[in-house]
């Protein structure tokens, strides 16, 4: 089994378990979070404002495990008063050819109607060489979304890995951009078996 670890700046990045004892200790991983964020913001924010990232924060929590494919997922919140951009990560035994898996990973042939699915190479000092993909397309009512892919295949571990984001706001993707690649530089995959036996 592995592990995808980051040293992002944990002010902005946020790991979110999948699994939960209680909804209690949901509620509690959600508040803990929302009172550090904004206090890296504000030394004395309200209450009100806390409480309204919990609840955001919260709603995440509950509602992706199990209804988006991800063993990990890591939230972008660069800003308390928004709602925190979810960035999935999976991974999947490394099968066939390389780089038909790493474009199928980035969606490259999947429906783009709005225009062409947008694919280049991308390579960072821990994953190597693998590919990023923009895809456009218009949601049932007609919105405009776009999904940021990133795939990698880590022949040491036999696993091609997958980071994808979803925005409904193209002009906040956009914007944001450089910093959603910077975070993906941080990231790194470990063996949880090899660590417990160095342990």
């Amino acid at each position: 089994m592995i592990f995808i670890e980051t040293d992002s700046n944990p002010e902005e990045w946020l790991l979110m378990p999948l699994r939960w004892d209680s909804v209690q200790e949901r509620n509690d991983w959600a508040h803990g979070n929302a009172e550090l964020l904004w206090r890296l913001h504000k030394k004395r924010p309200k209450r009100r404002d806390v409480r309204a990232l919990a609840v955001r924060l919260d709603m995440l929590a509950e509602g992706i495990p199990g209804t988006i494919p991800a063993q990990q997922v890591f939230l972008y919140a660069p800003d308390p008063r928004g709602l925190p951009q979810a960035f999935y990560a999976l991974y999947f035994p490394a099968e066939g050819d390389r780089m038909e898996s790493l474009m199928t990973a980035v969606q490259a042939n999947e429906a783009s109607p709005v225009r062409p699915v947008e694919v280049d190479m991308f390579s960072t000092d821990r994953l190597g060489q693998g590919l990023r993909s923009l895809r456009y397309w218009k949601t049932q009512d007609n919105e405009l979304a776009v999904s940021l892919n990133f795939a990698w295949r880590l022949e040491r571990f036999g696993f091609d890995l997958s980071v994808r984001t979803v925005a409904f706001d193209p002009g906040w993707l956009a914007a944001h951009l450089d910093e959603c690649d910077d975070f993906i530089r941080t990231l790194w995959v470990r063996d949880l078996e090899e660590a417990q036996q160095d342990s």
